[in-house]
Parts: C-alpha cells; structure tokens; sequence
C-alpha cells in the first residue's frame, strides 16, 4: 500500500494511467470545442514499450483514440511518454473555413478565411485559474466546473478502457461500467496489494 500511494502515477488505481492524469487537458479542450456533449463512442489503441521496469507499475507509455460524436464529427487524441521522441502540447480543431491551434508553448490562432492570433499577454496560466475562482468566489458567484470535470474525465477514463481492451466502449458503457480498481479497504498502510498485470488489448476484458 504504501509504495503504490507514494509511487501512485504507475498505479491505474490511483492515476487513472497518464491518459486520465496528464492528458485530460487536451481532452477537456476537445469537450469544450464540443459544447461538452459526450461522444457516442470511441476505440483506440495503446501499449507499453519502453516502460518495461516493475518500478513503473503497470500502465502504458502511448495512447491513440478516436471519440466519435452523433452527429459524425470525431475528435483524435494522441499522448505518449516516451523519452528520446518529439514532443509538442498542443490542439487543433478544424472546420470548413479554418484551422484553430491551441499550443501550450506557442501561438493561439486561427488560420483560414478569418485569420486571427492572439497578441496580448500570457500569464502563468495556474495563477489566473485561481485569481478567477477567488474573483468569482469573492462576487458571490463561484464557478463550479464539476460537471465538466466529471465529463472530461470520463472521456480519459473511456479511452483508457477502449485501448486496454481493443474494444470499442460507448459512452454509456463507460458511465455505467462497475470496474473496480483499487483495494475495498485502504486501512492498512502495510497491505500487500497486487500489481495487475499490463492490460493485453484482445485479452483483457471490459468490466
């Protein structure tokens, strides 16, 4: 118990894998691009190549999901941690008349029939989410993101099952799935819990 909770990004039951943990961000934009209506469904694929240590617990290094929208839109997530590779943090949504780039490390722009970027200033991005939540708390006006919150981290949490399963998951499966995947009791500091084994897509079943 106590090595998983001190070493618990490694652990499904306590990170989610680093697509629930890290990745989420860029889901929660695809959600906020899509009015925060739940996809259909979706599938992916994903795997463990360089994390092949036990210290590294049991979750994948990559990550690919498609989420597809009733209305045949889809959106397209792909996330690795994986050193030695090309990196880049960012999103992109395009339409018919346009391109819209989010880079966490670069611009913020459109490019298309209405061209436009963002020209003013970047503060750290941490600081203005909790100078908003305050302003709004101080207004009497909280902001209460905890739907969404539970939206975005459902589309993690789908994609995650649709590639440990190689399954495609729909998004009602995900709500109402009864997967457990930590210990029924967390009073033993000294327990000893089982590492799972790394999911097998084909093999490893949908709970």
């Amino acid at each position: 118990m106590e090595y998983q909770l001190r070493n618990w990004y490694y652990f499904t039951w306590l990170s989610g894998d680093h697509i629930v943990e890290q990745a989420v961000h860029s889901i929660d934009k695809m959600a906020w691009a899509m009015h925060d209506v739940p996809p259909v469904s979706c599938v992916g694929i994903g795997g463990r190549q360089v994390r092949t240590g036990e210290e590294y617990g049991h979750i994948f290094d990559h990550f690919s999901i498609i989420y597809s929208y009733a209305d045949g839109q889809r959106g397209y997530h792909m996330c690795r941690q994986q050193a030695g590779c090309a990196t880049e943090v960012a999103d992109y949504f395009t339409g018919t008349k346009g391109i819209g780039t989010i880079k966490t490390f670069g611009p913020l722009e459109i490019t298309g029939e209405k061209p436009w970027k963002f020209k003013g200033e970047r503060p750290d991005m941490y600081q203005v989410e909790h100078n908003e939540l305050f302003a709004s708390i101080r207004k009497g006006e909280p902001i209460n993101n905890g739907d969404r919150m539970a939206t975005s981290t459902l589309l993690g949490i789908m994609g995650r099952m649709a590639a440990y399963t190689g399954q495609v998951i729909k998004w009602e499966d995900a709500l109402n799935s009864e997967e457990k995947l930590g210990p029924a009791d967390l009073s033993d500091w000294n327990a000893q819990i089982p590492v799972p084994p790394v999911a097998m897509p084909g093999v490893t079943k949908f709970a």
